[in-house]
C-alpha cells in the first residue's frame, strides 16, 4: 500500500529534524505533541525514536562484551598468580604472553568506539538535514520496519 506523498510545512520539517538530531529523549516529546497533526513528524520521530533505541542497545552490548573480557582478563590473571605463582615457572611463560596480550584489548575500545559514534554523529545529520529540507528520510532497513509498524 503506497501512501501519497508528503508535502511537509517549515514547522513540520523543523520537528522532524529536531527529533533526528536531539535523540530519544527530544523525539519522544515531539512524538507526543505531533503524532496526531502530522504523518511526516510522528513517522520521522517514531524512526528517531528507533535508531536511538537501536544505537542504545548495540551501545550496551558493547561495553557489557568489554566489561566482562575486561573481569575475565582480571580472573586470569589472579589464577595466574595463584596457580603459578611468581617464581620462574617456563611453562608459564606462554600462558602469560597471552594475558599480556590481552590486557591492551581494552586499549583498543576507542579505536571501535570513535569511528562508532562518529557513523552515528553522521547519520543523525544526514536524516537532520534532509528532514529540515522537507524530505522524507528513510534510515537503511530501519525506516522500513518503521514504515511497517505505523500500518498497523
Amino acid at each position: 500500500m503506497t501512501q501519497q506523498p508528503l508535502d511537509p510545512t517549515s514547522d513540520e520539517s523543523l520537528m522532524a529534524a529536531i527529533s533526528h538530531f536531539f535523540g530519544l529523549l527530544v523525539a519522544l516529546i515531539v512524538w507526543a505533541t505531533q503524532k496526531d497533526k502530522s504523518r511526516f513528524v510522528r513517522f520521522q520521530a517514531i524512526q528517531a525514536m528507533a535508531f536511538d533505541l537501536l544505537v542504545s542497545v548495540a551501545a550496551f552490548l558493547f561495553v557489557g562484551c568489554m566489561m566482562a573480557f575486561i573481569f575475565g582478563v582480571l580472573a586470569l590473571g589472579i589464577g595466574d598468580i595463584a596457580i603459578l605463582g611468581n617464581q620462574g615457572n617456563p611453562t608459564a611463560e606462554p600462558f602469560r604472553t597471552i594475558i599480556a596480550l590481552m590486557t591492551a584489548v581494552p586499549l583498543l575500545i576507542p579505536c571501535i568506539f570513535v569511528p562508532f559514534a562518529g557513523l552515528i554523529f553522521v547519520a543523525r545529520l544526514i536524516a537532520t538535514i534532509q528532514t529540515f529540507q522537507g524530505k522524507n528520510f528513510h534510515y537503511p532497513w530501519l525506516g522500513a520496519l518503521v514504515e511497517r509498524y505505523q500500518e498497523h
